[in-house]
């Protein structure tokens, strides 16, 4: 690469279809490269966001049969893919995924505060990958539908960082940024599934068994009565309030103006979010809703807090990003009374501390976030009343703490712990390859009734390559259903992979390679030299190769096999 004005803003690796990084650099630069035949892929970047102008990458050998030159045309990043040697696979879904997923490229770059940037990418509730910034690899994912969080430390926006998903070497799938604030999520189809007919988080049943957190995002979905501790615990992870006298967090000055729902308060967090439990609730039937926290002579201190409706994740990213506003808060006249909404006042209530009940539609949701304004270290309960009515959904047979499904070399073991349980008969657990076909993979006896710990397990013995979801399902005496979990979970067969046996006395690896149609055995060290190269015959069998290590220096050495469709590899430490 040549040196130009606009040099400082370049920088690009060169991966294989392995996604191995060969080589990495800026601009100028200028070296030579041990590369084995095979298919690369030339990942570009530019700073300043305007492509390379005048920069270009090129490749040659030294005999000047080969050579290869590209160029990042506009925009942040992009990649370029070539081939070494004759009929190699170049193929963009080879890169060792397991089956039933596709190889796909997650790029994020650095922006001006790349310390600041994390993100998740979620399945059923679980993180499948996570990373900061910059990052760029390759994600095995299967049809599904996903949610991409993004999140900042400073809550002021990505401040020019991006992301982008696309096919692996092939076209952008998503694309963007976290412009402002401290939060957003991001809904990933993959491969065409309807993700309308998916529940957002927190939707559903809802029980009192857990604890409200300090997080939009992990609110705990409540019924009636609810009755949870306040400590003074911060703000959660995140800070999501925006600063009073905002959208999302309006002042009203003592009524001048006056809150949109009338009134003469002063505001909603005017303190932002302090000390903060978030809570989410459905509504079952239509009509007035009214509530209290600490109603009837419970209220130490002051409760403020601020309600939203909410219709899926994005409504954490919206207040965070300051464009919702409330539907009801308040913030308290007085600590004692209770405080919520209600048209009339409580026995013991101050005015000061009550909104006017609202309005609200069976099937809705809605969000609060409470603030422990006075630092209190208490239980307080909160009480919904009104014509309307919550819907807390049935009452569930066991509290259900904890489910796992995990891969290991020949098998999946799924674990899960109750905490108590009453007139549980049996858990069903199911398999499935796509996440809506399920077949019972078996049954367990459940303890009846419990009021301590129990832990369960079941092991799939003959589990499915590549991604697999697992659900697993309670049933009380009476057959009726009680707590369901799905968890997603990656199996690699190692029968389906290379096998390496060392053997010190003869200084020999012994590479097994699993049935296939033959191919070419290579193994590469890290400068990328080809130390060994032999092809072989394919079979139903497994193919067995010697390969003596006497000759060669200590090191990390790869190991690979080529055949038409398939590309195996693995990975090993020499050390005499």
């Amino acid at each position: 690469m040549d040196d130009s004005p606009t040099a400082t803003e370049v920088s690009w690796s060169l991966i294989d279809e392995l996604g191995v990084t060969w080589a990495t650099g800026f601009a100028p630069w200028e070296e030579d490269i041990c590369l084995p035949d095979g298919c690369y892929t030339l990942l570009m970047y530019d700073s300043g966001g305007n492509g390379w102008q005048n920069e270009d990458w090129f490749i040659a050998d030294w005999i000047g049969e080969f050579d290869f030159d590209t160029n990042l045309g506009d925009g942040p990043h992009g990649t370029d893919t070539f081939v070494l040697g004759e009929d190699q696979p170049c193929d963009p879904a080879a890169p060792g995924c397991p089956a039933g997923t596709s190889t796909y490229q997650f790029i994020v770059t650095s922006g001006t505060q790349a310390g600041e940037v994390a993100w998740d990418l979620m399945l059923n509730g679980s993180a499948l990958y996570t990373g900061g910034a910059p990052y760029n690899d390759t994600l095995c994912l299967a049809d599904a539908c996903y949610w991409l969080h993004l999140y900042d430390a400073s809550g002021n926006g990505w401040n020019g960082a991006t992301y982008t998903l696309k096919y692996f070497g092939g076209a952008t799938l998503y694309n963007g940024t976290l412009n402002t604030g401290s939060l957003d999520s991001v809904q990933v189809v993959i491969g065409g599934v309807d993700c309308n007919e998916q529940p957002p988080p927190g939707g559903g049943d809802c029980n009192n068994n857990s604890d409200p957190t300090g997080d939009c995002a992990t609110a705990v979905c409540v019924c009636d009565p609810y009755t949870f501790p306040i400590t003074p615990s911060g703000f959660g992870a995140i800070n999501e309030i925006p600063p009073p006298g905002s959208i999302s967090n309006p002042s009203f000055g003592g009524g001048i103006p006056p809150p949109p729902w009338g009134g003469t308060d002063y505001g909603c967090l005017l303190a932002a979010e302090l000390n903060s439990s978030w809570m989410l609730f459905n509504i079952g039937t239509s009509g007035s809703l009214g509530f209290s926290f600490g109603g009837g002579g419970q209220q130490v201190g002051y409760y403020d807090w601020s309600m939203w409706l909410y219709t899926g994740p994005g409504t954490c990213s919206a207040i965070a990003n300051n464009t919702l506003p409330p539907v009801r808060c308040l913030w308290n006249a007085v600590s004692w009374g209770g405080t919520g909404m209600s048209n009339t006042l409580p026995p013991g209530a101050n005015a000061g501390n009550y909104a006017p009940e609202l309005m609200v539609n069976a099937g809705e949701q809605y969000i609060i976030c409470m603030s422990n304004w006075s630092y209190m270290t208490m239980n307080v309960t909160l009480d919904f009343f009104g014509t309307a009515t919550v819907q807390c959904g049935l009452v569930l047979p066991i509290e259900l703490m904890d489910f796992q499904a995990t891969a290991r070399i020949h098998d999946v073991v799924l674990e899960w712990t109750t905490a108590t349980e009453r007139n549980s008969s049996e858990f069903e657990v199911e398999r499935s390859s796509d996440g809506l076909d399920y077949t019972l993979l078996g049954t367990v006896p459940a303890a009846g009734n419990s009021q301590s710990l129990i832990q369960y397990a079941l092991v799939d013995d003959h589990p499915l390559s590549g991604l697999s979801y697992y659900r697993l399902t309670e049933y009380d005496t009476d057959g009726n259903q009680g707590a369901r979990e799905v968890r997603a979970v990656h199996f690699r067969d190692p029968e389906s992979g290379l096998q390496l046996i060392t053997d010190p006395a003869s200084d020999t690896w012994w590479v097994t390679i699993p049935p296939g149609e033959g191919g070419t055995l290579a193994m590469i060290d890290m400068a990328g030299r080809t130390v060994f190269q032999q092809k072989y015959v394919g079979n139903r069998e497994r193919t067995v190769i010697g390969l003596s290590m006497s000759a060669l220096t200590d090191g990390v050495y790869l190991i690979m096999t080529r055949e038409p469709g398939r590309v195996l590899s693995t990975r090993r430490m020499l050390a005499h």
